[in-house]
């Protein structure tokens, strides 16, 4: 799904009001779902969004370019969502609830679970590129590392997930063999 939002709806939104509010209302699937996808936790997640959305409101006056809209939304949205997940993380003692196990006889891949058990870091480029479409340097700005660190982060991301995605698919069809 690509979000499209309308240059004059944010045009006017500027200004506050039922402009804004639409704007909102259009935005907020897009800003959740980048959300849900570093934070995994819907509660987490929802608050990041909500957090995001406000955040977004309240510094759009500030927004120098329209066209420039849709990195600045994701950029915020990453940010807010990484310091979800701090603070989730912070609360819990810095433990993560362990994955569950797999049923041998499922041999369906689990991208969710593979990104889940991602490192923070590597988990919020991911999101942000692949799901968010953001470039490494519009990445490094949200979460604040030089874009080589970002670039690092996403080979590290994408050599673990092909290793884990790897081992589901040949156990999967182990099993299936078996069967």
């Amino acid at each position: 799904m690509t979000l499209v939002v309308e240059q004059s709806l944010i045009e006017r939104a500027r200004a506050g009001g039922d402009a804004l509010n639409a704007l909102i209302e259009t935005i907020w699937p897009e800003v959740y779902r980048v959300a849900i996808g570093i934070v995994r936790d819907r509660a987490a997640a929802e608050d990041a969004a909500q957090e995001a959305c406000a955040s977004i409101a309240r510094t759009l006056p500030s927004l120098k370019r329209s066209d420039a809209f849709y990195g600045w939304m994701y950029r915020i949205a990453g940010r807010c969502a990484v310091d979800a997940e701090k603070r989730r993380r912070r609360h819990a003692h810095g433990e993560l609830p362990e994955l569950p196990t797999r049923d041998e006889r499922d041999a369906q891949i689990d991208l969710h679970a593979a990104l889940l058990a991602l490192p923070l870091a590597q988990r919020s480029a991911v999101v942000l590129h692949y799901y968010a479409g953001l470039t490494s340097a519009e990445i490094a700005r949200a979460l604040g590392v030089p874009s080589p660190t970002v670039r690092f982060y996403l080979m590290l991301a994408r050599r673990t997930l092909r290793e884990r995605l790897a081992v589901e698919i040949i156990g999967g069809t182990e099993a299936c063999e078996r069967a």
